[in-house]
């Protein structure tokens, strides 16, 4: 068995912590926090979802996307300037061994990436906003996020595949069926600096749609021009 890649734990390192600030709040559907606007939303079981909504630094965003999956924009930890981390997970969330549906299946690893509406790998919050659309993939189950972190894996560190499975690990990628979305930032609020400290990202309004059926594979996400065969 090939462990998780480490390109997970690298792409969370800035963010997870083992808890949110004393302050900190939860904006969820049907449970508004102090402040937060409550999501205007058009999900259901069909292959798009849209919702909107609002929050505040610090503030844990989740709703609840159908098919088993929950959205989620996790506050930093960092003192860099604050932000947000795109998560997909799964809805029930399993108890032990938490797993994450976004990171695996959106590249570049190792650095920046459109998951990360925050200011980190030295972005600055307005640089951070100054992006306003955001786009992402995602695994659609805990099995396909398995299968996906294998492929990853096998990608980046080679030489821990055998050659027996390098072709079915190859294969197994046209066989993951992913979802893509965007994040469109509608408007946002910077804190300047004080006394040294950076600007922060006080808070963000935002749009998100999701396509559960685009008809992408993580195959096409790894390698999206493969090389013309020799003749």
């Amino acid at each position: 068995m090939i462990p998780r890649p480490i390109v997970l734990a690298l792409a969370c390192v800035l963010f997870l912590s083992a808890g949110l600030p004393p302050n900190s709040a939860i904006a969820k559907q049907n449970e508004p926090a102090p402040n937060a606007k409550l999501p205007a939303s058009t999900a259901d079981a069909g292959s798009e979802v849209r919702f909107s909504a609002e929050i505040n630094r610090y503030q844990l965003f989740q709703h609840d996307i159908g098919h088993n999956m929950t959205f989620r924009l996790t506050p930093t930890t960092t003192d860099e300037g604050g932000g947000w981390v795109i998560e997909i997970v799964p809805s029930p969330e399993p108890a032990e061994d938490p797993v994450e549906f976004a990171a695996i299946a959106t590249p570049p690893y190792h650095s920046y990436n459109d998951r990360y509406v925050a200011a980190a790998f030295g972005y600055s919050a307005k640089e951070a906003i100054k992006v306003t659309t955001r786009k992402f993939n995602f695994v659609q189950s805990v099995i396909d996020e398995q299968r996906a972190s294998e492929v990853v894996n096998a990608g980046l560190y080679p030489s821990t595949v055998s050659e027996s499975d390098k072709a079915r690990i190859a294969n197994e990628s046209a066989d993951i069926n992913l979802g893509t979305g965007e994040l469109h930032i509608l408007g946002s609020r910077i804190t300047p600096a004080k006394a040294g400290s950076p600007d922060t990202i006080a808070s963000i309004k935002f749009e998100v749609v999701l396509n559960f059926s685009p008809g992408l594979t993580l195959q096409q996400v790894l390698a999206p021009h493969p090389p013309t065969p020799k003749r």
